[in-house]
């Protein structure tokens, strides 16, 4: 009696899944069940016709319920296949659907991370303007000129990508900021106090009268180092 050929496994790199497992199993006996029926249907001519020429019976009597269990056999054997081959595709497309997931997931990982760097990076060289701006409208300049260098030049596309150090550096050299790089640990300014006021607030002025009418009150307020992207 021949084994069946055996069927082809699941790529080591991912378990074999039960359900499948199992409808190989069973496919597996019963493909041994129609070989030991054709084995038993081959033997039983030389055996029927001896049994005929000794007793007169009809070897059709013994090969009928043997060929119907044959038959039965073959068509359990044929729906296994069907429902082995339907588990296979079903897996298939639900591993595929988790690599894609897996792979989405780990794509908007990775943008988060280059947008909070990307911030991060806006954060450091609006610290600088703050600490080099004369006045409220020096500091929108720079702000409006850094938006615009993080959006439409091309050189920093990928500055979330790229060492803090060397894209601040950049930018404040295309800003014309010049900051004090002593302050610099690696990752981000030294942190130190915030300072008392505003670079430009006219309260550095000292005065025993009110500094400001109402007409003088500022349209805007400067952004502190925690609420910079509220600006955008």
């Amino acid at each position: 009696m021949s084994n069946p050929a055996p069927l082809e496994s699941a790529p080591a790199e991912e378990a074999p899944d039960p359900s499948i497992a199992e409808a190989e199993r069973r496919l597996r006996l019963l493909k041994e069940l129609t070989e030991i029926g054709m084995e038993l249907a081959r033997a039983l001519k030389p055996c029927a016709e001896a049994d005929e020429a000794a007793s007169g019976k009809d070897p059709a009597a013994a090969f009928a319920p043997l060929s119907r269990a044959i038959r039965l056999t073959l068509a359990l054997e044929a729906r296994t296949c069907q429902e082995l081959r339907d588990l296979q595709a079903g897996v298939a497309r639900a591993r595929e659907e988790e690599r894609v997931q897996a792979a989405k997931h780990a794509s908007d990982a990775a943008d988060k991370a280059r947008e909070a760097r990307e911030d991060r990076v806006r954060d450091l060289v609006l610290n600088v303007a703050e600490r080099e701006c004369e006045d409220m409208d020096a500091f929108d300049n720079i702000y409006e000129a850094l938006k615009e260098r993080l959006e439409e030049d091309e050189a920093y596309e990928d500055c979330g990508d790229r060492p803090f150090r060397e894209t601040v550096e950049r930018l404040c050299k295309d800003l014309e900021l010049t900051p004090d790089w002593s302050r610099w640990d690696g990752e981000g300014w030294i942190v130190e106090d915030p300072p008392a006021r505003w670079r430009c607030s006219v309260f550095h002025q000292p005065s025993s009268k009110p500094l400001l009418r109402d007409d003088d009150l500022p349209t805007q307020t400067p952004p502190s180092r925690q609420s910079v992207h509220a600006l955008e």
